[in-house]
Order: structure tokens, then C-alpha cells, then sequence
């Protein structure tokens, strides 16, 4: 994994998943968990694709993640990890009702 520095956390590019569990932040077009490690990447502009190039889900309303199961075996290119500064985690947020055709971002340790 490439370490980088110097990189503040913006809270206000933080992401909860559908069911209000915190499940890390934005900076640049990469996603990180709390504690550093890369999760993804942005694409698309709100898509989220896994290092490995998988879908991983999509931003819906406010800071929100969820995964929409038609896109399930969509692909994109995969990109080494990097890692960031930790963070500290974030409180949950109340759960929003599943919309048809989604499920919930996956947790960051299943990433």
C-alpha cells in the first residue's frame, strides 16, 4: 500500500451506509474506511468501485451509500490500495427504508 500525508479529513465528504452505519470518507476520487485503508474508488462521479475493479455501490441522497443489484456485475479497472491517515469514526445515523432493486453498502471489513 502507497502511504500518504498530509490529507485532512473533510467531514463534510463522509459516507454512511443506507442502513446509517458509518463506512468512511472521500478524498480525491478514493474512499477510505477510519482506519486509513482504501476502500474504493469514485467513478462516475457517485459509482464505487472496489480496488479490484468491483462495484461496490453508489451515493444516494445525503452522504449516503447503497447498492444497486443491477450493476452488481459491473467492473471497472482496479487500482492499488493506498492508506491515509485514520479517522476517528462517526456515530450511525438512523437506518433509511431499502429502496426495491438495492441493498445496503457493504461494511468496510467485508471490503
Amino acid at each position: 500500500m502507497t502511504a500518504l500525508r498530509g490529507e485532512d479529513v473533510d467531514d463534510a465528504k463522509t459516507f454512511w451506509s443506507w442502513r446509517g452505519r458509518y463506512v468512511g470518507y472521500r478524498s480525491s476520487d478514493c474512499l477510505f474506511g477510519s482506519d486509513g485503508r482504501q476502500l474504493g474508488y469514485f467513478a462516475e462521479g457517485d459509482e464505487v468501485y472496489g480496488c479490484a475493479g468491483d462495484y461496490l455501490g453508489e451515493i444516494r441522497g445525503d452522504r449516503r451509500l447503497i447498492t444497486n443489484l443491477s450493476k452488481k456485475a459491473w467492473t471497472r479497472k482496479s487500482v492499488i490500495p493506498r492508506f491515509l491517515k485514520s479517522s476517528p469514526d462517526h456515530h450511525d445515523l438512523n437506518a433509511k427504508e431499502m429502496l426495491v432493486g438495492y441493498e445496503d453498502f457493504p461494511a468496510p471489513e467485508r471490503i
